[in-house]
């Protein structure tokens, strides 16, 4: 797909919903030290950029102080389990940490509020409710195996009384 034939950029607006993301990969190195570097608070941080195929697309912080969200979101999208990144990563190894979820696509749900204005336009503060890897890669659902059918396992309490104690 060129840049021509892509549809116009645009905000995902409130409420929000479910969407098709891909996780974009930076183009090149400058783009990557953009994305990836220290915070103020002096820890590894990384601005992602998702995107749809109608050109619906968001940004999203992470940070290594809060591991979690981020560690979730990687192995969603790669489908392999992604331990919890230590709080001391750097920029540099934060981003080969991200690598296995760039380029991927999942379906992810978003609630979506409204967060003040910038420079005049309208920002937006995105929540990730639930995401579904898409593709290959992807974790099976545990799916366990249904129960027996009720009339196989006969129900001890239907036992006739007998009237005799049993202790």
């Amino acid at each position: 797909m060129t840049p021509q034939d892509r549809p116009p950029l645009k905000n995902i607006l409130p409420p929000g919903g479910t969407f098709v993301l891909k996780l974009i990969k930076p183009k090149d190195d400058e783009a990557i030290a953009k994305r990836f570097k220290l915070n103020k608070a002096g820890f590894a941080s990384c601005n992602l950029f998702f995107m749809d195929g109608d050109g619906n697309c968001l940004t999203k912080n992470f940070t290594a102080q809060w591991p979690k969200g981020l560690a979730m979101l990687v192995g969603k999208f790669s489908g392999k389990y992604c331990p919890v990144a230590p709080e001391n990563i750097t920029a540099e190894n934060l981003y080969r940490y991200v690598e296995p979820a760039l380029g991927k696509t999942a379906n992810v749900t978003l609630e979506v509020t409204e967060d003040g204005e910038w420079n005049g336009k309208p920002q937006y503060r995105y929540k990730f409710v639930k995401i579904e890897g898409i593709g290959s890669e992807a974790r099976a659902v545990y799916k366990p195996n249904p129960a027996p059918a009720a009339e196989t396992q006969p129900d001890p309490f239907d036992a006739p009384d007998s009237g005799a104690v049993p202790f």
